[in-house]
């Protein structure tokens, strides 16, 4: 199986997954009578951009950079910390924009983030003295 095929079938299991757990969580709380429990939505938005923003700095660092895990996971712990306080600093906006003007507003940050983490890196490797060795595709 290809990569590619493996990845899209990975994706298509957790967003069926995600999807079917929130359809069964409303389906159990209509038939027992309970109130439908949901997550605000600044939190939603400020939680799936740090795992969206994670996951491309994490798949970035290791694609155009080369990155060791060490670098990964310090290029993930720095880009989750930019996400949040850009969530949080902007915690009434987020809150009030449309799903579509988010989107792209997060869009933006994401790829912000990915290219200064990358960036960083490859300084952090040029001062450490480490050869620096880029793909770009």
């Amino acid at each position: 199986m290809k990569p590619r095929t493996r990845d899209n079938l990975i994706y298509l299991t957790v967003g069926v997954s995600i999807a079917a757990m929130a359809v069964g969580l409303d389906f159990y709380a209509e038939s027992h009578g309970k109130a439908l429990v949901r997550v605000p939505t600044f939190t939603f938005r400020a939680v799936t951009s740090v795992l969206l923003m994670a996951y491309f700095v994490a798949r970035e660092a290791r694609r155009r950079v080369n990155a060791t895990l060490n670098e990964v996971v310090m290029c993930v712990l720095v880009g989750g910390l930019l996400s949040l306080a850009v969530s949080l600093g902007f915690r009434q906006t987020i809150g009030q924009l449309s799903g579509i003007l988010y989107a792209g507003l997060a869009a933006l940050e994401i790829f912000l983030i990915v290219e200064l983490t990358t960036r960083v890196v490859l300084y952090f490797r040029r001062v450490s003295g480490r050869p620096a060795q880029t793909r770009h595709f």
